[in-house]
């Protein structure tokens, strides 16, 4: 069980990373701690029940450097959250140092030959207590060098959760952060850190059994374990898909100059939002600038070009404007070719024309989502309209 729900954790975190790594640098750090794990308990797996030669030769020890890199993800991903922020700071380099460490030290194993490593999986495969004698490091053996990842590891996670403790009572009273929004993502920050819990917790006691009597003597008796690792797995990934909005993270509003002049209060239940500035901005923005005619529209762009994080964007559109950013792309395009259309543009386009100058990409994107929002496709609107002229 433990090796396909760490494979399906793989594939959902590379989505996650692909979609996020130029926009989204928080939630990077979040599928990086998540393939990470997943690469631990998949060469876990190997080690102890795995009978692949060739997949245990991928997967031990060549990983190892980048294992100490899950606790300085998981603090990145936890404190920018928690203080809205994605950059890192020159001092965070600091945190990479043990994994730069564990590189050199581990040089000479990645450069033997693939054929080297073939023959040392034969040799853990045939006795898994071999696992001791087998040289990985420069400067630590097999059982130090899980000690000083676990370590590490656990010093992140216990700070993360400090983190947490100490941001509720703060985050939760302040003014300028969305409480319906924060309580998602805090709740979700709590899932996150005890599914790690669970899963660290797991492996230091399989680790600790097998340092303390044989590596072999740990796999009959790991099994409620890995079951546990197993669940914890599962509850993250399926939290993100379940619950994409915690992605959004917790938006602080951006102090904006006081000199302003104050806007007319309107008497709507939204102007008690502190990002409902930001939403009458977004607005403005897409009518005037009319982003979304480029078939590519992403919503990195209003990002991008109102100079505000991502996450701010995505919290407007999703509880201040209550849609998706796929159903408001697709409203406004529509709304743009009925222009389109009753200004009498059909004459003088075809219907694939206008579909195009709205921002569809093909003919058939167009009528589909035309007849979505409208109830009817674009012939049968022109005709409609030209009977009640």
């Amino acid at each position: 069980m433990l090796l396909y729900i760490s494979i399906f954790t793989i594939v959902i975190s590379i989505i996650l990373l692909y979609y996020n790594w130029k926009s989204n640098k928080n939630a990077t750090y979040l599928s990086l701690v998540f393939i990470l794990t997943s690469i631990f308990g998949i060469a876990h797996y190997f080690i102890v029940f795995g009978d692949s030669r060739f997949w245990l030769a991928v997967f031990y020890n060549n990983f190892a450097p980048c294992m100490f890199l899950i606790g300085p993800f998981l603090y990145f991903y936890v404190r920018n959250t928690l203080l809205d922020k994605t950059v890192l700071s020159k001092k965070d380099r600091l945190h990479f140092i043990p994994a730069t460490i564990a590189l050199i030290g581990t040089v000479p194993y990645l450069f033997q030959s693939f054929e080297k490593k073939l023959q040392i999986a034969d040799r853990i495969i045939e006795n898994l207590d071999a696992i001791r004698d087998i040289e990985i490091n420069l400067f630590y053996n097999v059982g130090q060098s899980f000690a000083f990842r676990t370590i590490l590891a656990f010093l992140y996670l216990i700070y993360c959760i400090y983190l947490l403790w100490k941001a509720y009572p703060s985050e939760i009273n302040d003014p300028e952060v969305p409480k319906k929004q924060f309580m998602i993502t805090y709740r979700w920050l709590i899932i996150l850190l005890t599914s790690l819990l669970f899963i660290f917790i797991s492996f230091t006691i399989l680790s600790l059994n097998a340092a303390v009597s044989k590596p072999s003597d740990t796999i009959d008796d790991g099994y409620v374990l890995y079951v546990m690792a197993g669940f914890a797995y599962c509850v993250m990934s399926f939290s993100l898909l379940l619950f994409p909005e915690i992605l959004y993270g917790i938006p602080r509003k951006i102090q904006q100059n006081k000199t302003k002049k104050k806007k007319e209060k309107i008497k709507i239940d939204l102007r008690e939002d502190p990002f409902f500035e930001l939403y009458n901005t977004i607005l403005k923005y897409l009518e005037e600038n009319k982003p979304f005619l480029n078939y590519d529209f992403k919503i990195s762009d209003i990002a991008l070009d109102l100079k505000v994080p991502q996450n701010h964007v995505s919290y407007c559109i999703t509880y201040l404007m209550e849609t998706k950013f796929s159903k408001l792309k697709s409203e406004l395009r529509i709304k743009h070719a009925i222009n389109l259309l009753e200004k009498g543009s059909n004459s003088k386009l075809t219907i694939e024309a206008i579909g195009k100058k709205s921002g569809f990409k093909t003919r058939s994107n167009f009528y589909s989502t035309f007849k979505e929002e409208i109830g009817f496709t674009p012939s049968e609107y022109i005709e409609r309209l030209n009977k009640s002229l």
